[in-house]
């Protein structure tokens, strides 16, 4: 427990002496809240229900800077300690390989409350966001520890190598337009949405600030998600690592395409052309 506790504090150093990184990481998700969030009497969505627009595109922002930081930035980063040798040399030291990834998970834990607190903050005093303060601790304790699933996503991803970066975008940029964090999609890609983790995740927030609860099927599928994860990563962790960077190499042109393939639907979608 005391080398993951160290290891855990020595990564937050390490992570807040990257003042560009730290200060993006928070940064985003506030200013997208600032520009999207206007005063308004609703918001004609089917998520929404009774809500107002700044209420919900609250727990809209938080999630989408919580997701973005975990399945893209921390795997990243990841990725770029795997490249510089920085995993090598923990090989060496007596510190166990679980207490590496659980102390970046702990980490990215961390960071996720720091974005979850600025984006209320913003919201309860910039934007009239008004609740009972046992209400703001419910939807704060459900997005901070909801989101344990895509900060082990972060951690898979970062397991590629080179391809974090294009593979990090790419599920970011699914997540957050089929799950609906930037707007409510129709028909089949609805379909679809309702069955990624982010739907799971961000719905019971939404439901939280009406006075509702997460559902036993909300937890239940994010703790497979985690799981599922769990064991992609295990299996990733024990291929040889010139089969799986040839196994990218193979597919990054097509991942390419699939990015370019979000934006254009996210575009679609949000002129309502589709």
């Amino acid at each position: 427990m005391n080398t993951l506790i160290a290891q855990w504090k020595a990564d937050i150093i390490r992570t807040s002496r990257d003042k560009r990184f730290f200060l993006l990481t928070l940064a985003m998700p506030v200013i997208l809240y600032l520009m999207f969030a206007k005063e308004t009497s609703g918001l004609q969505t089917q998520n929404a229900g009774s809500l107002s627009q700044n209420a919900y595109l609250m727990v809209s922002m938080s999630a989408f800077g919580v997701i973005g930081s975990s399945v893209n930035t921390l795997a990243v980063r990841l990725a770029a300690e795997r490249q510089n040798g920085w995993t090598t040399y923990l090989r060496t030291t007596p510190m166990p390989s679980i207490t590496y990834a659980v102390g970046k998970a702990f980490t990215q834990l961390t960071l996720a409350l720091a974005i979850i607190l600025a984006v209320f903050f913003v919201g309860h005093f910039f934007k009239g966001v008004s609740f009972p303060w046992t209400t703001w601790i419910d939807v704060g304790l459900w997005l901070w520890l909801a989101s344990l699933p895509f900060a082990v996503l972060g951690i898979l991803i970062g397991m590629t190598g080179s391809s974090a970066q294009v593979l990090g975008t790419l599920a970011y940029l699914a997540l957050a337009v089929l799950g609906g964090l930037l707007g409510t999609s129709t028909g089949t890609l609805q379909n679809i949405g309702k069955w990624l983790p982010t739907h799971y995740f961000a719905q019971p927030g939404w439901d939280l600030l009406q006075g509702k609860g997460p559902s036993l099927a909300d937890i239940a599928v994010l703790v497979g998600y985690t799981v599922i994860f769990i064991v992609i990563s295990a299996v990733l962790q024990n291929r040889s690592a010139d089969l799986r960077g040839l196994i990218m190499k193979k597919y990054f042109r097509y991942v390419r395409f699939a990015i370019l393939g979000l934006v254009v639907l996210w575009f679609l979608i949000q002129h309502h052309i589709i």
